[in-house]
């Protein structure tokens, strides 16, 4: 399964999860993922509660996840927790300290620990 396939999943997890939608229903941010290893950029944007994703670059970015793309699709399957790739430095996360905690409370909710 590629990045594009796990980030729809990651969608459909988030947007069928009634918690999620009420919590992120005034959440409107656009997130960067970038893979330091490969050539193609993938983003997540979250707006009344539901998020979609897509390849590409965005505009006016809220955040910007960058790791390798390895830890990108075990952090986004659930496979990884994020916790030890960031706290390793491979995992590097830019933005607003409230949206970083918030991204890492939506993983929680949907994968667990």
């Amino acid at each position: 399964m590629n990045l594009e396939d796990i980030l729809s999943r990651f969608v459909d997890q988030c947007n069928n999860n009634q918690r999620l939608q009420e919590m992120n229903r005034d959440w409107t941010r656009r997130i960067q993922l970038v893979a330091d290893d490969a050539p193609v950029r993938y983003w997540i944007r979250s707006e009344a509660g539901q998020l979609t994703a897509g390849r590409g670059e965005l505009d006016g970015v809220d955040l910007e996840v960058r790791a390798p793309l390895a830890i990108l699709e075990g952090v986004f399957s659930g496979a990884m927790s994020p916790t030890e790739p960031y706290n390793a430095g491979d995992l590097m996360v830019r933005g607003h300290q409230d949206d970083v905690m918030r991204l890492d409370i939506i993983t929680l909710l949907i994968w667990g620990e």
